[in-house]
């Protein structure tokens, strides 16, 4: 039951360890967060990230590198 549960749930990421897994420093993050290209969770006055979205970012730069247009 405890696996069905984790594959429906998209976990939530406090934003403090979930920029730096996105590859961004703080205020690089924060600023990302206004201009919108990412996406927050706010619970309180706790902020969050979910995992998808952390994932959707990466593979956003990833998309948008030269490289991957090269390929």
């Amino acid at each position: 039951m405890t696996h069905q549960i984790a594959e429906i749930v998209d976990p939530l990421v406090p934003i403090r360890e979930a920029l730096p897994m996105a590859g961004l420093r703080p205020s690089k993050g924060y600023g990302e967060v206004r201009a919108g290209r990412l996406s927050v969770v706010r619970n309180g006055p706790r902020t969050y990230i979910r995992a998808s979205e952390i994932k959707r970012y990466i593979d956003a730069l990833v998309g948008a590198s030269p490289k991957a247009e090269a390929a």
